[in-house]
Formats: structure tokens, sequence, C-alpha cells
């Protein structure tokens, strides 16, 4: 039994199909993902920066216009009469009720020596002892400019945290320096403020000064109520201080969050205000429109190879049919049809591919049935011919030999027919081996085996058939073929015939078919010998016997 498990087999057109429809389907999908996924990042991030641009530019409007307000305030205040002309308690009641009313954190009065006189933090001072700011660069700008003044932040040595002042010089009516108004406010202020302000945006905003201190306290990592509590990183401080692009950075924050980045310079140069977005917070959209887009891609190539498995299947159902029918006829079954009518769903070249193949199929039964009836039979006297008898024979003799029967051969040889091809001509010949051979045909049983030997020699082989029996049928052929010469409208020709015959049997001294008939032929050669025209069973002890 041949085993073809372990032979590898070659690739079939299926399953190169199915990886073709995959590839393909795979190509389509980076095609249209790739793309998509550049267009987008692309949207996304403009549609980022222009967020933060509008955002950035919000904030500045909003905030320049709060810092003019508050400088605004402490101008106003500067100005008032009970101010100019140092009516303490008034100013103070003033200052107290106006604080409460507004951003400051503390309202504080200095006259011109830079001695507070009160504030609205600690408890009023009157006596010229209180403390001196002087030295302030706020009491100085103002006094030398005699215009109002931003300061920097600064640590408050009332609050012991981070302020800013707006400063105003009060002037008399001199138009002469008589001391400074100004007010603190506290980064939380500021800090809330930004915070307020934002609308719709996902990040976050502070402030810092050229120095990278913060006026507000976003990014407060710990209780330290140090001044470096304030410090943002070098890296952030560069990015302030140099950016200049329109593109967004792209940098580590103050917890170490890596963020989306845009700065703005605000209040003349002197602070600037950064917008920062957590990377993921700012790509969430566009990650989910690539998940959607992913899924789509993935249920689209999911029903598009269904499709297409289907539209395969179209394909490699006529080709299965076609394999199957090609092996069908290469076994021998030269009777195989392919269904056409099951073909119907399928294209029309299939259709006809396969109606062709049916007719291939009956065309080569046909020479089929054709080559073999050649191949074993005699065209001119339409009886088996050696080859078959050589084939089948041996079979009808093991036949005999495995049931225990006789078997027995008869050799017929047409006697002087070399004269009548010579005196009438090869065509009257072969007529003549015709006639004989029908009358050989009609003279023996159904069972009996007729070959056209060779020449003008044939060969009857009978099955199941005793020495007896083979007589009998041998001298009912002879008897026939002497009593019906061959005519026609020109001629009659006498014929008669030589007959050996041999059997085997349980005394043969042979066991083989080849044997059977040579003894058989060495009976008609003995038969041809003693003067034709007779029958001759060949013998072991005697080459021949006289019947």
């Amino acid at each position: 039994m041949r085993v073809f498990r372990n032979i590898p087999q070659p690739n079939k057109i299926r399953g190169q199909l199915h990886r073709a429809l995959i590839l393909i389907t795979f190509i389509i999908g980076l095609c249209i993902f790739i793309p998509t996924l550049f267009i987008e990042f692309r949207q996304t991030i403009q549609h980022q920066n222009e967020e933060m641009v509008n955002y950035l530019n919000a904030q500045t409007y909003f905030f320049e216009s709060w810092l003019k307000e508050r400088s605004s305030d402490i101008h106003t205040i500067a100005n008032l009469d009970f101010v100019k002309g140092y009516h303490y308690e008034k100013a103070q009641a003033f200052f107290q009720d106006f604080k409460d009313k507004t951003d400051f954190t503390d309202l504080i009065f200095v006259n011109k020596d830079g001695i507070v006189q009160f504030d609205t933090v600690t408890e009023l001072t009157t006596n010229g002892k209180g403390v001196n700011v002087q030295n302030r660069e706020y009491f100085q700008i103002a006094k030398k400019t005699q215009q109002p003044y931003i300061t920097d932040i600064f640590i408050s040595k009332v609050t012991n945290q981070p302020i800013v002042a707006f400063a105003s010089p009060i002037l008399n009516e001199q138009q002469e320096f008589n001391g400074v108004v100004f007010g603190t406010v506290n980064v939380q202020v500021i800090n809330q403020y930004l915070h307020e302000s934002r609308v719709g945006f996902l990040g976050h905003a502070y402030i810092m000064n050229q120095n990278g201190m913060m006026l507000t306290e976003l990014n407060v990592r710990n209780n330290d109520s140090s001044s470096e509590q304030f410090i943002v990183d070098e890296h952030i401080l560069d990015f302030a201080v140099n950016n200049t692009a329109n593109d967004l950075h792209v940098y580590k924050d103050m917890n170490g969050k890596w963020v989306f980045a845009k700065s703005k310079p605000i209040n003349q140069g002197k602070w600037f205000i950064i917008s920062e977005i957590v990377l993921f917070d700012a790509l969430k959209p566009l990650i989910i429109r690539f998940l959607l887009i992913a899924i789509c891609i993935v249920i689209g190539s999911f029903f598009t190879i269904r499709v297409m498995l289907q539209l395969s299947k179209k394909i490699e159902e006529p080709i299965q049919q076609l394999l199957t029918g090609v092996g069908k006829v290469q076994q021998g079954n030269y009777d195989y049809q392919i269904n056409e009518h099951q073909l119907a769903p399928y294209a029309q070249e299939f259709q006809e591919l396969c109606s062709s193949f049916n007719d291939m199929s009956t065309k080569v039964r046909q020479d089929t049935i054709l080559l073999k009836e050649l191949s074993i039979t005699c065209q001119l006297t339409k009886l088996y011919n050696r080859r078959y008898l050589i084939e089948q024979g041996e079979l009808v003799f093991e036949k005999c030999l495995e049931d225990e029967n006789a078997c027995s051969c008869i050799a017929i040889d047409i006697d002087f027919f070399k004269k009548v091809n010579d005196t009438y001509g090869h065509l009257i010949g072969d007529e003549v081996l015709k006639h004989v051979a029908n009358i050989i045909s009609n003279s023996v049983r159904r069972v009996d085996l007729i070959t056209r030997y060779g020449g003008e020699e044939f060969v009857i082989l009978s099955p199941d058939t005793t020495i007896e029996s083979a007589i009998k049928i041998a001298e009912r052929v002879r008897e026939n073929v002497e009593a019906n010469p061959y005519t026609n409208d020109h001629v009659k020709i006498n014929v008669t015939v030589s007959i050996g015959i041999a059997e085997y049997g349980r005394a043969s001294d042979f066991a083989t078919f080849y044997e059977l008939l040579d003894k058989a032929d060495q009976a008609l050669y003995t038969a041809k010998e003693s003067g034709r025209n007779q029958l001759r069973v060949y013998d072991s002890t005697k080459v021949g016997t006289n019947i």
C-alpha cells in the first residue's frame, strides 16, 4: 500500500488564492490606513497648534487686560486727595474696603522716605517706625520714573509667599514725588484667574519671568516655601525665551510628563505665558479616530475577504471538478462525465471548459475502445488476435488449474493457403481467410476463445473441455470447412484445414498455457506432415496420434 501522508503536497490553487486574497486585502488596508494616519496626524497637530495659539492669545488678552486694570486701580488710588494729603485714617479705611472688593492681597501706603505708613494686612503704623522699603526696586523705579510700575515676582516679607506688586507714585500739587502706593497680588490669585479663563482647553497654562520663576503654582511639586519651588527647569526656560517658531514644542514638563507646549511674551516681554497639554490628552481624539478607522478596516477587510473567498470558491470548484475528471480519466474511467447542471451558477468560461472536457472524455472513451479493439482484434477476420490470446489465454488456463478442470487447445491451419494467394492473389486470399474464420466461429461453443494466431493459422482455447470434447469440436470445424468451399461470381475454391489438439489434464506432463499452446502446435505439425485435412492429438509418448 502506497503512503502519501508524508509526501509534501504541491501548492494548490485554493491556498494560493486565499494567501493572495489576504495579502491583497492587507496591502489595500495599509494603503488606506497609512495615508489616513499621516493626514489625521498632521491635521491633529495643526488643530492642536491652532487651538493652543488661540488659547494663548485669549489668555494673553485677558491677562494683559487684568494687569492694566490692576495697575489702573493703584494709579487711581495714588491720585486720591486724601492719599496725596497723607490722611492716613481715611486712606486706611478706603484701602481696606477697596482690597476686600478686588484681587489685591494687600494695599500698602509708603511715604516719600520709603517708610511703610500702613498696610491692610499688619497693624497700622503711623509713628514713622514702619518697615523701610526705600531700597525696594518698585519704590526706586516709581520715585525715578514717576510712572506706574508692575514688579517681578518676589517673596513677601509679610506672607512669605510669592507675590507681584503694582506700584504707582504719589505726586503732590507741584507734581513732585511724595510717596508710593502699591498693591500686591498673590500668585494663587493669578493661578485661579488663569484656571477660570480656561474654557474648553484640556491643558493648562502658567506664567514665569525671564529668570524662570513662576508667577503661578500650577506645577508646585512639594510643600517647600523656598523660592526654588517656583523655578522651572532650564529646558523650559530656554524654550520660552528662544521660542519663535509657530510649531508645537515637545518636552517633559515639571512633573516628568511629555507635553506639547507653546509660549508667548506678556507684560512688555518681562514675563512669559506658557501653555502645555499632555501628549496623550492632545492625541486622544486622534487615537480614538485611529481605532475607529482600524476597526472599520478590519471589519471591511473581513467582509471583503468573505466576498472574495466566495468568488474564489466559484473558481476553485469548477477547477476541482476538472481535476477530479482528469483523475478519473487517468485511472481509466473513461465514462466519467462532469455534471454540467451543477456548473450553471459559475462563469460561462468554466461551463464551456467543463463541456469541452465531457466532449473530450467521450472522444477519449471512443478512441480508447477503438484502440483497445484494434490492439486485440484481427481487422480482417474480426477474431481476437495473438496478443489477446496470450493475455486472456493464460488467465483462462490458470482458472482451470485452480478449479482442477481440463483445458484443451485446438490449433488450425489452412491447407495450401500459399497456393491460393499465388493463384488468385492476396485479395482472394483475404476473402478465403474471412470465409474460414466465419465457419470456425459458427462451429464452436460460445465459451471457446477463437483467435487468429497468425497468417493462415487459428487457435481455439476451450476451457473446462476434455480431449474427447475437443476432438468433437475440431472435427466439426474440419468437416464444415471441407463442406463449404469459398465461392464468388468468378471462382470456387475448395478449402481444407489441418488441426492439432492438446489437453491439460491430471496426467499431463506440462503445467503452463505456453506449454499447452506449444503441444497443440506440435500436433498440428504432425497433422500437416501426415497428409493434411485431418486431426492429430498430442501424446507425450508419441508426437501426434491419428484420429
